[in-house]
């Protein structure tokens, strides 16, 4: 009886010090340069699918049903990783830009949105699929740069349909050394970021249908120079990420040459960052004399 009782204590010793599965061997990882889920080699194909979150919505533009028989086709054909934003900024009703907003004033939200985007990531899990949200935007279709640029007074926004290319270039152009404006993405990525879904419980920042954050739709400095404020900017970005979520990766959303102003090494310099994981093209770039080495689509390259 006693040597019984011995091995059974000795059993639950090496029970306590076998390490227990946890949710995070779930999560996407880098290994040895390469996308992996639980030590295995993680393969997908993506495609843009921004207006989640409101079709998953139960207010404007909100189809429930028509979001669960996209994902179901989705998977069925393979598309199992899809690039998110998280919401617009901004008030409705301005020509070209999304809507319904998320942040509708510097930290305030609709949270007819934000139910959206946890309903489709609540959905996205229960189908074995990932998401790559993006928080910000150069462009003005979903407010980003030139949004938190109005917010921080630096005037009224030139809508590039009206006022032209150059105007609305110029005046983005403020954002990549405006304090005040990173101030206000900073609260939203904190906001975003730290929020625990109503339909799962859980903690974006627990979430394994989550793969990746990315800190912007095509992110540019809009100018030679603002490279140094810009690459700042997105170090600073990346930390702030990771200080509150370390489980998930981040990447920075860079369309390649076009989003570095035709400098290849700002784009190294970027994707150098120990708080950036994966490295991201958007445009293909023709080299004088060779075929094209780089497809046209999102989170395709590897550290």
């Amino acid at each position: 009886m006693k040597q019984i009782s011995i091995l059974f204590f000795t059993l639950l010793l090496l029970g306590a010090c076998v390490k227990a599965p946890t949710q995070t061997d779930n999560f996407v990882k880098i290994v040895d340069g390469r996308f992996s889920i639980n030590d295995k080699p993680y393969y997908y194909i993506g495609t843009n699918f921004w207006y989640a979150a409101i079709l998953g919505s139960q207010g404007q533009g909100g189809n429930r049903e028509r979001l669960l028989k996209e994902l179901d086709f989705m998977k069925a054909n393979g598309i199992t990783n899809l690039r998110v934003l998280v919401g617009a900024d901004g008030i409705d009703g301005i020509m070209t830009k999304a809507e319904p907003a998320l942040q509708t004033a510097p930290g305030v939200y609709n949270d007819t949105i934000f139910d959206g985007l946890d309903f489709f990531l609540s959905e996205l899990g229960k189908r074995g699929m990932h998401a790559v949200l993006f928080l910000n935007n150069s462009w003005e279709w979903s407010g980003g740069y030139s949004q938190y640029l109005y917010w921080s007074g630096h005037g009224e926004v030139p809508m590039p349909k009206v006022a032209g290319w150059n105007a609305f270039s110029n005046y983005v152009a403020q954002y990549a050394k405006s304090e005040k404006a990173h101030k206000l993405f900073e609260n939203h990525v904190r906001q975003v970021v730290s929020r625990v879904n109503r339909y799962t419980k859980l903690k974006f920042s627990d979430d394994p249908a989550i793969m990746a954050w990315q800190i912007g739709n095509e992110p540019r400095p809009f100018g030679e120079e603002n490279k140094e404020s810009f690459a700042k900017w997105i170090a600073e970005c990346a930390a702030l990420i990771k200080s509150i979520d370390p489980n998930h990766l981040i990447s920075v959303g860079s369309e390649g040459m076009a989003g570095c102003e035709g400098d290849l090494g700002l784009w190294v310099k970027l994707h150098q960052d120990i708080n950036i994981d994966y490295s991201t093209i958007h445009k293909l770039h023709l080299l004088p004399g060779r075929k094209p080495e780089y497809c046209s689509c999102h989170q395709d390259t590897q550290p």
